[in-house]
């Protein structure tokens, strides 16, 4: 029997997973002498396999130095592919929308303001759109390419009154109330309330026109930049609009102003403003404004209270058998003759106070004649001396601005006021500068002035 052991080598064994991502080694320990492990030896293993991409040169010489038997070595690595992001919505506002009341920035809440209406203007950004990426391939430990997944695009719902900019941004294509339906914002340019106008809905505060179906309650508000239609009436309550205003009921108690036309079905006692016409079929005391027209039309009552327009006024009966004070001022002379009276009554008022300011100047002065003035003494000094200056000056300001109306004056208008009817005792008429207190009934007749005086002509 011979004496010589066996030779045997260092082995290689070579594992790879299924989907190809990564590859390792083994390797025994040569015994009597047999050929050890070497780097060249598992790259070789490895090109037989196919493994050239991801190869970890580096570890394997590491475990080759080390000699790291019976051991599994990473040898190498697929590239993952980078797979793309999903395309994604970022909102700037919340899609639900709570009504409650709204706390100011002291902290205070106001019960009649619930957040009912969220305004916009046309060009504010509504969402951001962030597009899907495509991603990048990998490889795997055989150089084969694995194809990433690409992002999906964010489904997109583009609602009334938005659009879509550069394929990234909702905007408002409009100005209006943001709402949130069938999952897309929407800009509505008028705002329907589909009830009343109360505790229910809070004061509204709307840049597009607002359509009330129902009415205006005690104490609520209705604002809005365009017009405003409501079907029933308004109650104690406050209308103001940058267009016009229609009313189809009426008015009662409430302060009501439009820079277009204002329509009611009826006004009583209450406070009405317009650059344009105003008209109802009755007007009932309260205080009425119109840079245009003031019309009473149907059954065209005009009865108490104060009117006043710059190009005209028409009625079928002013006044009333029972001699209500009923005022009619006509015309821009009229408002400027109106407006003199009151700087005149001013400035007496303001003289008079000079007068007796300028009495507790003289006091004072002899006061100061026998002994020091006290502290409260000086500072009344002061504080009458500071008003008489100013008061003064206010005096010297108002007759400047009499001047300048005095010369208005002079320029008559074409103005008429026409009652179909009658107009009653009771009315004062001022047209331009004139003024005629009626006395005694006057049936279908135009009020005129003629030579510096109002006189009434039949209307045909």
């Amino acid at each position: 029997m011979s004496d010589e052991k066996l030779v045997i080598h260092s082995m290689i064994e070579l594992s790879m997973d299924p989907n190809r991502t990564t590859a390792f080694v083994s390797f025994s320990r040569p015994e009597n002498g047999g050929i050890d492990i070497s780097v060249n030896r598992i790259m070789s293993a490895l090109e037989e396999k196919g493994i050239t991409f991801g190869v970890l040169k580096e570890a394997i010489a590491r475990a080759v130095e080390r000699k790291l038997y019976d051991e599994n070595i990473c040898v190498a690595q697929w590239e993952a592919p980078e797979n793309g992001i999903d395309g994604e919505i970022k909102y700037f506002y919340k899609p639900q929308q709570s009504v409650a009341p709204v706390e100011n920035e002291h902290g205070v809440v106001d019960y009649k303001n619930l957040g009912l209406v969220r305004n916009i203007t046309k060009g504010t950004p509504i969402a951001k759109i962030s597009p899907p990426t495509e991603g990048k391939p990998g490889k795997d430990i055989t150089g084969r390419v694995v194809n990433q997944k690409k992002g999906v695009p964010v489904k997109l719902n583009i609602g009334n009154g938005t659009t879509l900019v550069n394929d990234t941004d909702i905007i408002a294509a409009a100005s209006g109330n943001l709402s949130f339906k069938n999952g897309a914002f929407c800009v509505d340019e008028t705002l329907v309330i589909n009830g009343d106008v109360d505790v229910s809905s809070g004061n509204i505060d709307f840049i597009g026109s607002v359509v009330v179906k129902g009415s205006v309650f005690d104490g609520f508000r209705v604002t809005s930049k365009k017009d405003i239609n409501v079907y029933g009436s308004v109650n104690n309550a406050e209308l103001y609009a940058d267009g016009s205003i229609s009313i189809k009921i009426g008015s009662v108690n409430s302060s009501i102003e439009a820079r277009g036309d204002i329509k009611l079905g009826y006004c009583e006692n209450s406070n009405v403003k317009s650059k344009g016409n105003i008209e109802s079929v009755s007007f009932i005391g309260g205080n009425i404004f119109a840079g245009k027209k003031i019309i009473a039309s149907g059954k065209g009552v005009m009865m108490g209270g104060k009117y006043t327009a710059l190009d005209g006024i028409e009625a079928s009966v002013i006044g009333s058998e029972n001699y209500i004070k009923t005022e009619l001022t006509l015309g821009n002379n009229a408002i400027l003759s109106e407006e003199r009276d009151n700087l005149v009554k001013s400035i007496t008022e303001m003289e008079d106070r000079i007068d007796q300011l300028g009495k507790i100047l003289n006091t004072l002065a002899e006061f100061a004649k026998v002994g020091k003035l006290s502290p409260e003494r000086e500072t009344m000094k002061s504080d009458s001396v500071r008003a008489r200056i100013k008061m003064q000056n206010e005096i010297k300001k108002n007759k400047t601005r009499i001047e300048e109306i005095d010369k208005d004056l002079e320029l008559m208008q074409n103005v008429s006021v026409s009652a179909k009817r009658m107009i009653y005792p009771g009315v004062k008429l001022r047209i331009n500068s004139s003024i005629l207190n009626i006395k005694n009934v006057e049936n279908n007749v135009k009020a005129i002035v003629d030579k510096g005086e109002i006189i009434f002509v039949p209307l045909r």
